[in-house]
């Protein structure tokens, strides 16, 4: 009886695990800008003018020069840095192993995720420490990146049948009017 059952026990080990087999990521991708969306345009909607404006109420009749509110600078240095991300989203590499996976948008942008155990690394935004983690959800991959001024939440979905990546993101942050939400798609780089 024992041996009859062994190979169906054999099956059903190698069904789990390969069920359980993360997709394969690595590799360089290049974006299609036909399919993803306008980056920019969702930058200047939810960052605001490029111009400061306002002020204290108080500050309409001093010899200083107050012309805007303590927290428009910060602002506006939030929609210049983001507007310069820009370029790092026209290609990305994936590094990819059973405990983590590493990202790199151009020479600069590298970041590690462990897939078991939380990270710690640097905001390029606000320089602030933030911690990293990378799960599987089913076929997507989620990159969760948190400080304490923000959050970025990132999904990347593999599309074998078109040799495609869906690259979705979400940046939760006070200076901004709302979360910034972009849909970007990547194909395969060749191989040369």
């Amino acid at each position: 009886m024992l041996t009859r059952l062994a190979p169906v026990a054999l099956m059903l080990v190698s069904v789990a695990s390969a069920a359980e087999e993360a997709p394969a990521l690595s590799g360089s991708w290049t974006l299609n800008r036909e399919l993803s969306g306008d980056i920019v345009a969702k930058i200047n909607e939810i960052a605001g003018s490029q111009y400061m404006s306002g002020g204290p109420s108080w500050a309409a009749e001093t010899w200083f020069p107050w012309g805007t509110n303590f927290s428009e600078g910060q602002r506006v240095s939030m929609r210049e840095f983001l507007l310069a991300t820009v370029p790092a989203f026209q290609a990305v590499e994936i590094e990819q192993s059973p405990e983590e996976i590493k990202t790199i948008h151009g020479e600069a942008g590298v970041r590690i995720f462990h897939l078991k155990r939380a990270s710690a690394g640097t905001s390029a935004m606000t320089g602030e420490r933030v911690t990293r983690q990378a799960r599987w959800q089913g076929a997507q991959l989620v990159l969760d990146s948190k400080g304490k001024e923000g959050r970025l939440a990132e999904v990347l979905t593999p599309v074998p049948s078109r040799n495609q990546l869906t690259y979705a993101l979400r940046l939760e942050q006070k200076l901004l009017k709302a979360p910034l939400e972009v849909s970007l798609v990547y194909d395969r780089a060749e191989v040369r």
